[in-house]
């Protein structure tokens, strides 16, 4: 393989684990029992993944990267278990597969409520979108938007409730829409 070919097929796969980290950095805290062991592991999972990528045999059909790696991340979850396994907290194996056969099945909702959630956002005006946002936006809060607007934040509060509401429904709909 020329140099050329490994620094493309290194783009393409860190285009690929970009795109799938936060729903592989989901599976894998859900079989663990702190952020900071998540963090260990997935260290383990992005280098394991590059090791094994020249084994990937398919493009990013229906997901199958985000399944690849979410199975390597598996194996990486015991592996980490296993040497850590005199700590009391520690799950057993059993646990660990019934736990990521669960998050598996949950892999494509998650992935449809994420995408519905964006399009939702989308049929926002910039002012709605920034003031739902602003709770999740380290540095910005409601206080801030109200003096910003000359508004009371009991209001935008009430707004806020309203928009959420509103898009909860939106991607109800487009979720039940995609499974139809």
């Amino acid at each position: 393989m020329t140099e050329s070919d490994r620094d493309q097929q290194y783009s393409q796969f860190v285009q690929m684990f970009v795109r799938h980290e936060a729903a592989v950095r989901g599976f894998v805290r859900s079989l663990l029992p702190s952020w900071a062991d998540t963090d260990d592991v997935m260290q383990e999972v992005s280098l394991a993944c590059w090791k094994k990528f020249d084994q990937f045999e398919s493009g990013d059909e229906a997901g199958e990267f985000l399944r690849w790696t979410c199975m390597i991340g598996r194996f990486e979850v015991l592996r980490h278990r296993r040497r850590f396994a005199r700590d009391r907290l520690v799950l057993s194996e059993d646990v660990i597969q019934l736990l990521a056969a669960d998050a598996e099945s949950r892999l494509d909702l998650a992935s449809k409520e994420r995408q519905a959630v964006e399009q939702c956002l989308q049929k926002l005006n910039a002012a709605e979108r920034r003031l739902l946002l602003s709770v999740h936006t380290p540095g910005d809060s409601i206080a801030r938007i109200a003096d910003e607007m000359n508004e009371k934040s009991r209001r935008l509060y009430t707004k806020l409730n309203f928009l959420r509401d509103q898009i909860a429904q939106c991607v109800r709909q487009r979720v039940a829409g995609a499974e139809a």
